[in-house]
C-alpha cells in the first residue's frame, strides 16, 4: 500500500542515523528524512504533508509573525506615553487637568497650608501611579497574549513534533520580547522624535546609550510586575484553576483521573532570558536592578524547584533542544552590553575607554563559532562513536528487544484511527448508545 509518509524502524541505531543522514533521492525535496519523534510526542496534523506545503505554510508564518510585531508596536507606544506625561498631554489634551487637578475644599483658612500640601502630594501620587507601574502592568496584559498566538503559528508551520513546535514558538516569543519590550520601549520612551534611527546604523550605539539608560526605571517596574507577580502566581496556579471551573461543565468525563499539566517551556523560558538581557545590560547602567532579578531568580528557583518536583510532570524528553536558545540569547546580550558601553563611552568622550571595549564583542563573537563548531553538532545528532555503536553492542545483548521492536508496530498509531473504547463500568452507560459487545480489554 502506498502511503504519503510512514515511520521506519531499523534494527540498530547506527543504521537509522545513516539513513536519516543519506539524500534518499535526487530530488532532496520528494524524499525527506526526519529523526522520529516520541510516539506521545507525535503531531498528526501535518505528519502527512508534502514538502511545499510546508514550506509555503513556513512562509506563512514569518510574515504572520512579522506582522504581529510590528502591530504589537501601537500597544507599546501607548504604553510608552504613559511613563511620558509631557508627551501624552500634547496628545490628549484633556488629561492635563487630571494630572493637575485641583479640589476646592471648605477647609478653614488655618488649613491652607495642609490642603496644598495633601494636594501636591496627590498629584504627585496620580503622576507616579500613571508613569511607573500603570505601564509596565498594561504591557504585562497585552504580553499574555503573544504565548498562545505564537504557539498556533508554530502548530502550522510544518512540524511533526509537540517539541519541534514549542521550540519554534520559544524562539519567536523570545526575539518578540526582546524587540517589542527592551528596543521598542526604549526608542518609543527616549528617542521618540527620532524615527530615523534604523536608518543611521552608524549611530545606533550611540542612540542606545541615550535611551536604554532613560528606561531604568520602567525595567525594575517591568521586574516586579511580569517576574515577582508572575513567579508568584504559578505558584497558585489561579488561572488554570478558573479555566478548569469553567470548562467543567461542558467536558462529560467518564473518569476521575487528573490530568497533570506539564510545563508551558514557551512561556518560561522566554521570560527568564529576557531578564537575563536586563542584567547584562542594566549592571553597568543601573545597578539599582540587579536585587530585584535577584529575588526574581530566588524566588523562581525556590517555586520552580516546587512546580517540577510535585505539579508538573514532563509530556516528552526535550534532550537538550532548547539550550541553543539559551546560548544564542545570551551571546546576544553580551554583544548588546558591548555596543551600548561603547556608546556610552563615546557620547563621554573617553576615547581609550572605547577603545579598549572593541575587542570584547569580536573574543564574544569568536566563541560563539567555536561553540558553534564544538557543541551544537551534539544537539542536533549522537555522535556514533560513544551513543550509538555501545549502545548497538549492549542491546544485542538484551532480551527485551524483541519485545521492543514487537512493541514498535503499535506504537506509532493516529488517534483519530484508534477505536473508541466504552467502559462498561460508567455510570453514563446506557442500552441505546453502547455497543453489545464491550471493546475494553
Amino acid at each position: 500500500m502506498d502511503v504519503r509518509a510512514a515511520f521506519v524502524s531499523f534494527k540498530s541505531r547506527y543504521d537509522a542515523a545513516i539513513a536519516f543522514h543519506l539524500q534518499q533521492s535526487i530530488n532532496p525535496t520528494q524524499w525527506v528524512t526526519e529523526q522520529a519523534p516520541e510516539p506521545h510526542d507525535v503531531y498528526w496534523p501535518f505528519f502527512s504533508s508534502s514538502f511545499m506545503r510546508r514550506w509555503i505554510s513556513k512562509l506563512l508564518v514569518i510574515v504572520a509573525s512579522i506582522l504581529l510585531t510590528i502591530l504589537f508596536l501601537i500597544p507599546v507606544v501607548i504604553v510608552q506615553g504613559l511613563t511620558n506625561l509631557n508627551q501624552l498631554e500634547v496628545w490628549l489634551p484633556f488629561l492635563t487637568s487630571i494630572l493637575t487637578m485641583e479640589f476646592t475644599m471648605n477647609i478653614w483658612r488655618a488649613y491652607r497650608d495642609i490642603r496644598e500640601n495633601v494636594m501636591a502630594t496627590y498629584v504627585t501620587v496620580v503622576s507616579e501611579v500613571i508613569t511607573g507601574y500603570l505601564p509596565s502592568l498594561i504591557l504585562q496584559l497585552f504580553l499574555k497574549l503573544v504565548p498562545p498566538i505564537m504557539e498556533f503559528f508554530s502548530s502550522i508551520q510544518g512540524y511533526i513534533a509537540h517539541s519541534d513546535i514549542e521550540k519554534s514558538a520559544c524562539n519567536k516569543v523570545l526575539w518578540f520580547t526582546i524587540w517589542n519590550v527592551f528596543f521598542a520601549n526604549a526608542l518609543s520612551g527616549s528617542v521618540l522624535y527620532q524615527i530615523n534611527i534604523i536608518l543611521d546604523p552608524k549611530n545606533i550605539p550611540a542612540k542606545l546609550a541615550v535611551a536604554v539608560p532613560a528606561q531604568a526605571s520602567f525595567f525594575i517596574a517591568y521586574v516586579v510586575t511580569s517576574g515577582w507577580t508572575g513567579t508568584s502566581s504559578e505558584l497558585f496556579r489561579v488561572i488554570p484553576f478558573i479555566c478548569s471551573l469553567i470548562r467543567k461543565p461542558f467536558v462529560k468525563s467518564e473518569d476521575d483521573d487528573i490530568e497533570v499539566p506539564s510545563i508551558s517551556y514557551h512561556k518560561e523560558i522566554p521570560k527568564i532570558l529576557f531578564f537575563g538581557l536586563l542584567g547584562v545590560t542594566y549592571f553597568f547602567l543601573a545597578p539599582l536592578i540587579l536585587p530585584f532579578l535577584l529575588v526574581y531568580l530566588c524566588l523562581g528557583y525556590i517555586i520552580f524547584r516546587n512546580q517540577f518536583l510535585n505539579v508538573y510532570a514532563p509530556k516528552y524528553e526535550t534532550a537538550g533542544k532548547f539550550w541553543p536558545i539559551v546560548h544564542n540569547s545570551m551571546i546576544f546580550s553580551l554583544v548588546l552590553m558591548h555596543a551600548i558601553a561603547i556608546g556610552i563611552f563615546t557620547l563621554k568622550k573617553l576615547s581609550i575607554a572605547s577603545t579598549l571595549i572593541f575587542p570584547l564583542p569580536v573574543l564574544t563573537l569568536l566563541f560563539n563559532e567555536y561553540c558553534r563548531k564544538r557543541f551544537l553538532p551534539i544537539f542536533i545528532a549522537y555522535p556514533a562513536e560513544m551513543c550509538l555503536i555501545k549502545k548497538d553492542r549492549q542491546d544485542q545483548n538484551d532480551p527485551s528487544m524483541d519485545e521492543f521492536f514487537n512493541g514498535l508496530v503499535t506504537a506509532y498509531q493516529d488517534p483519530a484511527l484508534a477505536p473508541i473504547r466504552y467502559s462498561s463500568n460508567s455510570p453514563n452507560r446506557n442500552s441505546r448508545t453502547s455497543p453489545l459487545i464491550s471493546s475494553e480489554v
